[in-house]
C-alpha cells in the first residue's frame, strides 16, 4: 500500500507492508462554502460575538487598545481578516494612535517587521504601532497576581495599561493546553520566562500528564491555570479564534468572550479535527503538516497522535521543520538512546524531572521542558523520524529518536519493531488533527 503525505509544495510517498492493518481515519468535511471567503466567515463571527458586544458598538474614543496576535509559529492567516478588526475599532471611535499590536511569542524568537507584515498584512501594519514582547525583560513586566495553583502572573505591562485587549489566534490541538487559542495568547504568550516556567511545571507533577492533546478545557488543570489570568487583568478581553482545514483555509471563526467563544471553538475542533478510532493501535504514522515552520512545531504532530497508541507503541514521524532547530539551542550530546531509555524506565515517570535537573542543571525554561518531554517520549515509545532539515550533528545531540535517511526507511525501521499484522493509523496532516478513541 502506498501513502502520500503533504510536504510543503511537494508530496512524500512511502510504501507500507501489505500485512499491516492500516487505518486511514478521515477528517469531517469542513470545506467552507464556495461563495464565502475567510474574511466573510470572520466578519460573521464579529457581527454576532458570543457573550460580548460587537466591536463597532463599543464607545472606544480615547481608549487604549492592545491587539495580541499569535506569532509566526502558528499558521493563523490573520492578514486575511485583520482589516476587519481595525475597521471595527475605528467605527467605535478608537483613534489609530491608541491602537497597538503585539505578537504573543512566550519565549519564542521575536518577530521581525517583515514577519509581522506577513502575519497581519503590510497594509494593516502600516496603520498601527507595534512591538515585540520580551519574556526576559523584567522592566517590561507587571505583577498581576497569583493563580490558585500558585503560578505568578507576571505579564507584559501593556496589558495593565490597556482598556480593551483583543486576542487573535487559532484553535488547534495542543500538547499541554489540550487546545490552542482563547486566553493562551495572554498567558503564557505575554508572560515572563519565570512565570512560564512555573506554569509549565505542572506537566511534571502528579498525575504526570506530559501529553494532554484533546483533553477538554474544564478537565485540564493546565488550561484552567492559564485562564485564571482573566480575573487579574482589568481590561475587557475580546477573542477572535479561527479554525483551518488541511489547506490552511479558514472554515470557522469564534468571536466574543475569551472563554465562552473558545469553548464553542473547542467543540467545533473536536468534531472536525478529532479523528475517531475504535481502539488504540500498535503504531502511528504521522506527518507534521501544517505545523512545520521549525522542529519544535513539527514535533507537535507526534504529541497529537499519542492518544492513539498502545503503551510502548511505535511512532513513525515525518517532520518537515522548514527552519530546522530554529530557536532551540543545541543541547549537550546525551548517552546512547538504549541506555537512556533503560535509566528512565528504572527510575519511573515520577522521577524524570528530578533526574533531568540532576544531569542538566543549566537549562533555561524552554530547554528544560522540551528535554522533559523528550525524556518522557523515550521512556514510553519508540520513535523513528525523517527530518531532512537537521544536520547529523544536530540529530546526535537531540538524541531522543532514531533518525532515518529517507521516508521509506522510516517505515522499514518501524516495521522491525512491530508484529507482521500490526494495526497502524496514518495521520497525513498530523499537525492539525488528533485521534479520539
Amino acid at each position: 500500500m502506498e501513502i502520500q503525505l503533504p510536504w510543503g509544495k511537494d508530496i512524500l510517498t512511502a510504501s507500507l507492508p501489505e500485512a499491516w492493518r492500516v487505518h486511514l481515519p478521515e477528517r469531517a468535511d469542513i470545506s467552507r462554502p464556495v461563495d464565502k471567503s475567510g474574511a466573510d466567515i470572520v466578519q460573521a463571527a464579529l457581527d454576532a460575538p458570543i457573550h460580548a458586544a460587537p466591536i463597532p458598538r463599543r464607545a472606544l474614543a480615547g481608549r487604549r487598545i492592545l491587539i495580541v496576535v499569535d506569532d509566526n509559529t502558528r499558521p493563523t492567516p490573520a492578514h486575511q481578516f485583520f482589516h476587519l478588526i481595525l475597521d471595527g475599532l475605528l467605527a467605535s471611535g478608537a483613534h489609530p494612535d491608541r491602537i497597538h499590536v503585539m505578537p504573543a511569542p512566550g519565549i519564542h524568537t521575536a518577530m521581525t517587521e517583515d514577519e509581522m507584515a506577513e502575519k497581519i498584512g503590510a497594509e494593516n501594519l502600516a496603520r498601527v504601532s507595534w512591538s515585540n514582547h520580551d519574556a526576559f525583560d523584567a522592566e517590561a513586566q507587571h505583577q498581576f497576581g497569583t493563580t490558585s495553583r500558585g503560578t505568578p502572573l507576571v505579564l507584559n505591562k501593556r496589558l495593565a495599561k490597556s482598556d480593551l485587549i483583543i486576542v487573535v489566534g487559532m484553535i488547534e490541538p495542543h500538547l499541554w493546553a489540550g487546545f490552542g487559542g482563547g486566553l493562551k495568547n495572554i498567558f503564557p504568550g505575554m508572560a515572563s520566562a519565570m512565570a512560564i516556567g512555573h506554569h509549565h511545571g505542572m506537566i511534571a507533577e502528579p498525575p504526570y500528564l506530559f501529553n494532554r492533546v484533546g483533553l477538554m478545557p474544564d478537565e485540564n488543570l493546565f488550561r484552567k491555570d492559564l485562564e485564571e489570568v482573566r480575573r487579574f487583568v482589568a481590561a475587557d478581553i475580546f477573542c477572535i479564534n479561527v479554525m483551518l482545514d488541511e489547506k490552511r483555509e479558514i472554515t470557522a471563526a469564534f468571536a466574543g468572550d475569551p472563554v465562552a467563544a473558545h469553548r464553542q471553538g473547542v467543540d467545533y475542533c473536536m468534531k472536525t479535527a478529532g479523528i475517531r478510532l475504535d481502539q488504540p493501535v500498535d503504531a502511528v504514522l504521522v506527518n507534521s503538516y501544517p505545523m512545520e515552520i521549525n522542529f519544535k512545531q513539527s514535533m507537535k504532530c507526534v504529541g497529537n497522535a499519542l492518544p492513539a497508541l498502545k503503551p510502548g507503541g511505535v511512532v513513525m514521524a515525518f517532520l518537515r521543520a522548514e527552519r530546522g532547530l530554529d530557536d532551540i539551542p543545541l543541547p549537550d550530546k546525551p548517552p546512547p538512546l538504549s541506555v537512556l531509555r533503560t535509566i528512565l524506565r528504572v527510575i519511573g515517570k515520577s522521577n524524570v524531572m528530578r533526574f533531568l535537573n540532576l544531569v542538566k542543571k543549566d537549562l533555561n525554561v524552554e530547554e528544560r521542558f522540551l528535554a522533559y518531554y523528550s525524556m518522557r517520549l523515550i521512556r514510553e515509545y519508540h520513535l523513528f523520524c525523517y527530518v531532512p532539515s537537521l544536520s547529523e550533528s544536530e540529530i546526535r545531540h537531540l538524541g531522543f529518536f532514531h533518525h532515518c535517511e529517507s521516508p521509506q526507511s522510516v517505515i522499514e525501521n518501524g516495521a522491525r519493531k512491530l508484529k507482521k499484522n500490526a494495526r497502524v493509523a496514518v495521520f497525513p496532516d498530523g499537525g492539525a488533527t488528533f485521534p479520539l478513541i
